[in-house]
């Protein structure tokens, strides 16, 4: 069950940084070379951040090219004795501020961005952190230093939220230790404090915050908070001076054993804003619409115990609300007749809150196809359904999901793509899975962590067998050649002692990536597991192998000697 996991924990040893030595530009440069991932629509899975602590509290927003941005929460990995940290290369976001010769470093973190472009490349950024950035390092996005991220944790924090406006504007808000905050900007963000709370140690008394932003380009902010008298759902917007205000949309009394204040989702309709919660009191799922000067309240399902909502508008202005009803996920719509509430699946459910509460996620394209992800404890993954009709839904493969939890999802308007993102637990991952017709799906790589691939591997010769074992580890092979001879079909047995995803594919050689000569990308090991895997003979000559998860840490020859 997810209550049982720590905040913190400890982060398996990764060897795939930029020395220290080498200059900025060298580390953020992406190499060139690129993967294709053959034809069919399928889900692939990526790790968009593997530095530290990365992925807690994400949210997915996609530009109007249905680019995808997420935005996600940063924190120092916890080391286990006798480890050596990962160093973070120059260039990513701060999450501890710089010593000087009177002061000691101190920990925090960043409110991190990550975006993966139309050429297919990954870009790593922050709205936020600890320091402003040194003279002539470059960071992605212009990240705002905000003082109140220094001793932030997961603990004491709860969740981010991203919202892209028509201009490719970017907007972000976090709660942080003291209060909910916004970061806004298209080449630098400037951040601002929206609601102030006293320091915390734990989050509970402010829910995770929800951005949206309307027409003419406001950003509306919803979170949840606890007061002297109950808990109220608030709602901040800002005028064009850029001075904000805030109002309570809705609110519930104080009582004993009220849950902690949980997600409040806001999203535009053509009638108006609309805000949806649990209520704190009777745990039943709301809705708060504006009408004028007022809010009206709505029960979107009464009699169940609701958590984790999740809001989006169809084209239609129509809102869709996926949500945790005790023993399944449902998703509600919106009416002239009132709210309808379909089951999309059945869910075992944890007790949670915080960065750690459970999460879900929806999507509707302009076909009216909907999407739902969910977190289920029970099974520890992540998954994904649709439905075509918003009555029936239908579970869609999410290979490389185990282990994980807490997803957002956005889905293009076409439906052409999909993108869900999730936390990888045990490896402290934020991963991102993309749904689409993969013959047209091309990412460059490395996604983790941008290096050169090396050119080179190791020299080996065949042993006479062809059982040829490879074991996946820490993100790295434990070796970096193998061989057999020409003319025997053979077998790779990929041990994959990970919790996330690795494959095995030969190519002709390290720079030419297009033509495989054998790949398992679309039968990847989902980790801590073995998978076999038969291939037929090749023509004697040096051939590279590789994980094209991770094309930079995980890579060698591939020797085909003559018979």
């Amino acid at each position: 069950m997810l209550a049982s996991i720590p905040a913190d924990v400890s982060k398996r040893l990764v060897i795939i940084s930029c020395a220290a030595a080498l200059l900025a530009a060298a580390c953020s440069n992406p190499p060139e070379a690129k993967v294709s991932y053959g034809s069919g629509v399928t889900f692939v899975p990526f790790v968009a951040d593997n530095l530290d602590n990365a992925g807690m509290g994400n949210a997915v927003a996609l530009d109007a090219d249905g680019i995808p941005y997420i935005s996600y929460w940063i924190f120092p990995a916890v080391v286990k004795k006798g480890d050596i940290p990962i160093p973070r290369p120059i260039g990513a976001p701060y999450i501890s501020t710089t010593p000087t010769p009177t002061t000691e470093s101190k920990q925090g973190a960043a409110v991190g961005i990550a975006s993966l472009s139309a050429d297919g490349v990954w870009t790593r950024g922050a709205a936020a952190q600890v320091q402003d950035t040194p003279k002539g390092i470059y960071i992605p996005y212009g990240p705002a230093t905000v003082d109140s991220l220094i001793g932030a944790t997961a603990k004491n924090t709860n969740g981010t939220d991203i919202a892209i406006d028509a201009n490719g504007g970017k907007h972000v808000v976090w709660t942080g230790p003291d209060g909910v905050w916004y970061a806004g900007g298209s080449d630098s963000f400037t951040a601002t404090q929206i609601y102030a709370w006293p320091r915390l140690d734990q989050a509970g008394p402010v829910g995770r915050p929800s951005i949206t932003v309307d027409a003419t380009g406001v950003p509306w902010v919803a979170f949840a908070v606890d007061t002297a008298t109950g808990q109220e759902v608030r709602v901040a917007t800002r005028d064009s001076g850029g001075a904000w205000s805030t109002q309570v949309a809705a609110s519930s009394p104080l009582c004993s054993g009220c849950a902690q204040p949980g997600p409040a989702q806001i999203g535009i309709t053509p009638d108006g804003p609309i805000v949806v919660y649990v209520d704190g009191s009777t745990g039943e799922l709301k809705a708060a619409l504006q009408s004028g000067p007022t809010w009206t309240v709505e029960t979107i399902n009464a009699g169940v115990v609701a958590s984790g909502p999740s809001l989006t508008i169809d084209k239609d202005g129509v809102p869709h609300v996926a949500y945790y009803t005790g023993d399944s996920v449902s998703v509600a719509t919106r009416s002239s007749s009132g709210w309808a509430t379909v089951k999309a699946a059945a869910a075992g459910l944890g007790t949670s809150a915080g960065n750690l509460a459970l999460t879900t996620g929806v999507g509707v394209d302009d076909a009216g196809a909907t999407y739902v992800a969910w977190d289920d404890p029970s099974q520890q993954t992540v998954s994904l359904a649709k439905s075509d009709d918003g009555q029936t839904f239908t579970p869609v493969e999410t290979r490389g999901t185990s282990g994980g939890a807490f997803p957002s999802l956005g889905v293009t308007p076409d439906g052409s793509h999909l993108y869900l993102a999730w936390y990888a637990i045990t490896s402290q991952d934020l991963l991102v899975g993309v749904e689409s017709d993969v013959e047209g799906l091309v990412i460059a790589q490395p996604s983790p962590t941008p290096t050169e691939i090396p050119t080179t591997g190791g020299t080996c010769a065949p042993t006479g067998s062809t059982a040829l074992t490879i074991v996946a580890a820490n993100v790295l092979f434990d070796v970096n050649c193998l061989a057999v001879t020409s003319g025997t079909k053979f077998t790779v047995s990929l041990d994959n002692q990970d919790s996330i995803a690795h494959d095995f594919s030969i190519y002709p050689s390290s720079t030419d990536l297009q033509n495989p000569l054998f790949s398992s990308l679309t039968d990847p090991n989902p980790g801590q597991t073995t998978t076999k895997y038969n291939i037929d003979a090749l023509d004697p000559g040096t051939y590279w192998f590789q994980c094209d998860f991770h094309p930079t840490s995980m890579t060698g020859t591939f020797i085909v000697a003559k018979k």
